[in-house]
């Protein structure tokens, strides 16, 4: 064999600490050394952290190479404790055959160099050595190198062909069986991992599975085995020319397991998406595809596989207003200016409807961080936004009538001002009509809540029918409503739209069967530099619709300032009414009542008076009427009532005459809504000792009338107290005479609108003729109210009327001033 056929192979056999291997020398550069980071690591401590160096060096004559061993590393730094080849101390040394070489005294390693080897001789050599005992000190002659040869030639062809191929070293499990199934060869890696294979045979799970399954006609197939807790794919091949069967094992227990995991994750993954029914994207930047899962396709309503794999596909159903805003947001992303990308947006669906879809996704980035792909998810909102519409529009809307409520009212007409400012250069004139039921409580009281609610919805499609398109009719509560009307040219259209409603509700509405008339009194207000705000506007309408109802109801009145400043007189009256009382402000004034036939003192009438710090005096009528409506009246009456008996009680004990001597006081509508009207009585006459038959109770006929029933029963058990009961200014009012038999009075005062012009028109006399026969014939009482003049006197006393009391005889008076006439001694002291 000449030099250019043979093939040298290099092994360094080394025995530590660790025990014994054997290292292939292949590559151009070992370093050897303590540190786990050499190529060949020694387990000693008496050898240094890199302790020496392998070097490949080529003999360019025979194309060979062999190894030069250098103590230290290349920067010639030395090992500690040196390195001896043969015995001998050296720091460099071409190897040779068998070298024996000890690393800090400690570590020994065999250097062994082969010639005209084959692989599976090779490999036969290396599994020898692997047991073979290193001799100190043995030389290497050319006898045993030849013997390796000679070896070698002396093999069966059967061992020969074992040896040609690679099982001995080979890290997986290798075994040869014979067509009969006689195990025949097993790799030392087969021993390893099965130590009892040999002892079992195919009772062994590892190659049960063989027996049961004949090749036939295949010369390679896989399978999978199961052994223990361990899984194994075994590939068989069939030699048939060397009439063996060859089983290469490999363990992929972990492959199994990673296989199973990513499984598991992957159906995790699929169920999550599929149980949140959210549908899938996945965009490709690089090369511009598209994916869409088949939950997306459904949710846009088309038919799984018909989109396009492109983003064009999203965004051209994208509805126009919303698609710059996408794809803004998701170019930020892309961009980085925002850590995930998310949207809510309206997405056109396959029937031609828009649906709400919510986005989500993050994009992947490469080392530069350029976005290169984007993956995530569509989620259908559409239920969502349709709850918060209309959420928002319950929140807007009066849930009865459907109309704008006060909130949203309130909003446009900020709105409107806005625009009146923002066009200063074209004026923008709108108004407001602010709208409320007349009678509607009596309707609601009557037919019940039910038609009530009926008539609020009939009226609302009126007001609608009666506004423009562009206005706003809302409800702002109760039976109030506005109506906000802009882009006027003139404030008269404002008007005309009051017009038309009040000439619409004018008409009947037809409530389960009843039909009822109502009316409604509007007040009008336009934007002014005194209303600045949406409150100040619907207060000046508000104001200017009680106006209307004051002076009537059913009619319509513009806002003035004139309202406004009485507006604030009022609120400052009511203020001061309240103080006045806890401050004790108020007096008891005494108007005489006199009999007409003897022009002497029968009683009295109780008139308030207010002693204002500033205002001196104030007489009832500029107070009564905020006192009523505040609510006031009662305890300022109830007070009135003590402090009158109290007086009398205290002018009995000082005028003896006055003993028989009554008080007339004056009671409201609201007390009759009380319901210790009785017990209030009961308490005042006990507390002052004021006997109850000298005590006598005014009320007018409208209270009556509009209290009836309730009066009625009030009235009875008042006068079964032993009080007297006047009819306050008859005549003024309903004069129901089907109702006055009804009502259990003593006596008819008759209002002083008739008694003034008794001695000027013939009408006057016959009308109070006639109440004072009426009275007579129900054995009723007279009162005449306001005699100023002798002629009236006269008038009255020729008429038979009873009793009178008017400026002719007295003035209201203050409690000393009664005294004055009182202590005359008599009480016929208004005669003439």
């Amino acid at each position: 064999m000449t030099s250019e056929t043979q093939k040298f192979r290099h092994l360094l056999v080394i025995e530590d600490q660790s025990g014994r291997r054997t290292v292939n020398l292949q590559a151009s550069t070992y370093t050897i050394g303590r540190h786990p980071s050499n190529k060949i690591v020694l387990k000693s401590a008496m050898v240094s952290r890199q302790h020496a160096v392998l070097l490949r060096v080529c003999d360019p004559s025979t194309g060979q190479y062999f190894f030069r061993l250098i103590d230290g590393d290349l920067q010639g730094k030395r090992s500690v404790n040196g390195i001896t080849v043969n015995g001998m101390p050296c720091q460099s040394h071409i190897l040779q055959h068998r070298d024996l070489i000890i690393f800090g005294g400690e570590v020994r390693a065999r250097y062994h160099c082969l010639s005209n080897l084959s692989d599976s001789g090779f490999n036969r050599y290396t599994h020898a050595l692997a047991f073979a005992s290193i001799p100190d000190g043995y030389v290497p002659n050319a006898a045993e190198a030849a013997l390796v040869e000679s070896q070698m030639s002396q093999l069966s062809d059967v061992q020969l062909l074992r040896l040609s191929s690679f099982p001995e070293l080979s890290p997986y499990p290798i075994i040869e069986l014979s067509p009969h199934g006689h195990i025949t060869y097993v790799n030392p890696a087969a021993i390893s991992a099965f130590p009892d294979l040999e002892d079992t045979g195919f009772g062994h799970p590892l190659l049960a599975w063989i027996q049961e399954n004949s090749l036939g006609d295949q010369r390679f197939f896989l399978q999978e085995v199961v052994v223990g807790d361990r899984t194994y794919e075994v590939t068989v091949h069939s030699l048939r020319e060397s009439d063996l069967i060859r089983c290469y094992i490999t363990d992929i227990t972990e492959r199994k397991r990673s296989e199973m995991v990513l499984r598991i994750s992957e159906e995790r993954y699929a169920l999550a998406a599929e149980g949140a029914n959210d549908g899938l994207w996945d965009w490709h930047i690089v090369d511009a595809s598209m994916y869409y899962s088949r939950r997306w396709e459904q949710l846009v309503g088309e038919p799984p596989g018909t989109l396009k794999p492109t983003i064009e596909e999203w965004w051209q159903r994208v509805h126009p207003d919303d698609r710059q805003r996408v794809q803004t947001d998701m170019q930020e992303h892309l961009l980085g200016a925002r850590p995930h990308f998310e949207c809510e947006f309206r997405i056109k669906h396959a029937d031609g409807s828009y649906r709400w879809m919510r986005s989500r996704g993050k994009a992947l980035r490469n080392e530069q961080g350029q976005p290169y792909r984007i993956a995530g998810s569509m989620t259908d909102v559409t239920e969502y936004h349709l709850i918060q519409e209309q959420i928002l529009h319950d929140a807007l809307h009066d849930a009865m009538t459907g109309l704008p409520n006060r909130v949203l009212m309130m909003d446009r007409l900020g709105q409107a001002l806005i625009q009146r400012i923002r066009r200063p250069y074209k004026l923008f004139l709108f108004a407001v009509l602010f709208l409320d039921v007349d009678r509607f409580k009596l309707i609601n009281d009557s037919l019940g809540h039910l038609a009530g609610d009926q008539l609020l919805i009939a009226i609302a499609q009126r007001l609608l029918a009666c506004a423009r398109a562009e206005d706003t009719v809302a409800r702002l509560g109760g039976d109030e409503f506005a109506i906000l009307v802009t882009d006027l040219t003139a404030p008269e259209q404002a008007i005309e739209i009051a017009e038309r409603i009040l000439l619409a509700l004018d008409r009947p509405f037809l409530l389960d069967g009843h039909e009822v008339f109502t009316s409604a009194s509007i007040g009008i207000a336009f934007p002014s530099a005194e209303s600045s705000t949406a409150e100040d506007l619907l207060r000046d309408a508000d104001t200017a619709m009680y106006r209307a109802k004051s002076l009537g109801k059913a009619r319509y009145e513009v806002f003035s300032m004139a309202m406004r400043a009485q507006n604030i007189a009022l609120m400052q009256t009511e203020t001061e009414l309240r103080r006045a009382a806890e401050r004790n402000e108020f007096l008891v004034y005494y108007q005489p009542i006199v009999d007409l036939t003897c022009r002497c003192i029968v009683g009295f009438e109780t008139l308030l008076r207010w002693q204002h710090p500033q205002r001196g005096i104030v007489s009832p009528g500029e107070f009564m009427t905020v006192a009523e409506e505040t609510g006031l009246i009662l305890p300022i009456s109830w007070w009135v009532m003590a402090e009158a008996c109290q007086q009398m009680q205290r002018w009995a004990v000082q005028f003896p005459q006055s003993r028989e001597l009554t008080i007339s006081v004056n009671l409201t509508g609201r007390h009759f809504q009380q319901t210790n009207l009785l017990p209030q009585l009961e308490a005042i006459l006990s507390e002052t000792g004021f006997p109850a038959q000298r005590l006598r109770l005014e009320v007018t006929e409208g209270v009556l009338i509009d209290n009836k029933e309730m009066a009625i029963a009030a009235l009875k058990e008042i006068r079964a107290m032993g009080i007297g009961l006047y009819m306050d200014d008859f005549g003024t009012g309903y004069s129901s005479l089907s109702y006055l038999h009804r009502f259990p009075i003593d006596t008819l005062k008759i209002d002083r609108a008739f008694i003034s012009p008794l001695d000027q028109e013939e009408q006057s006399l016959r009308i109070v003729h006639t109440i004072i026969a009426l009275a007579q014939s129900l054995q009723l009482t007279v009162v005449a109210e306001g005699i100023e003049t002798q002629g009236q006197y006269r008038a009255l006393q020729t008429m038979g009327c009873t009793y009178g009391q008017g400026y002719f005889f007295a003035r209201p008076l203050p409690a000393a001033k009664v005294e004055e006439l009182l202590a005359q001694q008599s009480l016929q002291v208004l005669a003439s």
